[in-house]
């Protein structure tokens, strides 16, 4: 396998904003930009490691200043907001780029 740089490192899917009701999913970047607003159902699968920080979705936290990090899919209205799990899909500590390599792309 090739080594990744810092920068394909960071383009890679770092989090997910997933609804666990539908499987639907947005992926971002390590700094917060949006990939897709439709993860492919392996993304979406690969979120769902039990080894992953799993957090709700805080609306109002998004709205007082974080709009501009994690731009939320159109899918996510105010009624599916409730129930959002942001998902960060890197354990805790340093990685190997065969780890990153893992990630599905979208």
């Amino acid at each position: 396998m090739n080594e990744l740089s810092y920068v394909e490192k960071l383009s890679l899917p770092h989090s997910v904003l997933l609804d666990p009701e539908t499987q639907r999913a947005a992926a971002y970047t390590g700094n917060h930009r949006l990939i897709t607003e439709t993860a492919t159902p392996a993304l979406v699968q690969y979120a769902q490691n039990p080894e992953w920080k799993v957090q709700k979705f805080d609306a109002r936290q998004h709205a007082q200043g974080l709009p501009e990090w994690r731009p939320l899919p159109a899918w996510a209205t105010p009624d599916v907001q409730a129930r959002l799990l942001l998902v960060h899909l890197r354990p805790h500590g340093v990685q190997s780029d065969a780890e990153w390599q893992t990630i599905p792309k979208k």
